[in-house]
């Protein structure tokens, strides 16, 4: 399901965690490329707008606006390892405060009113530190909406390891 069934979270740094933000990808995140200020690439197993899956390389991509949600809006001692119980894939989850409650609401709300415009399905990208961990799609028909009332972001990680690695990075531990 797409209450984000993602590859989770950016934070600060040091103890604080490392910086997490959420953005609507199409309209916040330029296209793949050799320069910028975020990354995605090995060991994630696909990354936004990259033709060969999974990526063989790292690719760097260009912020051209803030994130709609940020680690201020998330509880960052939430931050836990699960299990997908019908794919038994590894997840990590992170619960949103009230305030990210709302922001991933009004941003999945444009994301799928984009989509619609569009006729084509829009993303957001969920950074932890300067990596692209995820970025879900955000289906206009089943949320014309958005999201709304989400408690917190699901992630797919790329392995176990990955997935305790993501909420040590998020907890700053």
């Amino acid at each position: 399901m797409l209450l984000l069934a993602v590859a989770l979270l950016c934070l600060g740094c040091g103890d604080e965690g490392e910086t997490f933000a959420v953005f609507h990808l199409e309209t916040s995140v330029g296209p793949p490329g050799a320069h910028g200020d975020l990354r995605c690439g090995p060991p994630r197993p696909v990354c936004p707008g990259v033709v060969r899956q999974p990526p063989r390389r790292e690719f760097r991509y260009e912020r051209i606006a803030e994130p709609a949600l940020t680690g201020d809006e998330i509880d960052r001692m939430s931050v836990r390892k699960a299990t997908d119980p019908s794919t038994g894939m590894s997840l990590v989850v992170v619960d949103l405060t009230a305030a990210g409650t709302a922001a991933f609401a009004r941003l999945t709300l444009e994301v799928a009113r984009f989509g619609a415009r569009d006729e084509a399905w829009h993303h957001v990208a969920i950074v932890v530190g300067d990596e692209i961990v995820a970025f879900p799609q955000v289906d206009y028909d089943a949320y014309p909406n958005g999201i709304a009332g989400a408690p917190a972001l699901q992630m797919v990680a790329a392995s176990a390891a990955d997935a305790r690695d993501l909420v040590r990075r998020l907890r700053g531990g």
